[in-house]
């Protein structure tokens, strides 16, 4: 290794994923998570089927101003 070189997984990282475990995986895992929930909890694209049926029978319904 050349002087100012680092190398991908420096021996204390090794040492503290043993000790430790892999928090940098497991931090990546627990942000996946939360961004698939996240995109599960905004996601309104269901609604909008139910919301053009909704309309659809307020058409058919009798109306006495229409």
């Amino acid at each position: 290794m050349k002087a100012g070189e680092i190398p991908e997984h420096p021996p204390i990282y090794e040492r503290l994923v043993k000790e430790r475990g892999d928090v940098l995986a497991e931090t990546r895992n627990a942000a996946e998570q939360t961004e698939l929930q996240a995109r599960q909890a905004l996601d309104w694209s269901g609604l909008r089927p139910a919301q053009r049926q909704s309309v659809e029978r307020n058409e058919r319904t009798f109306s006495a101003f229409g």
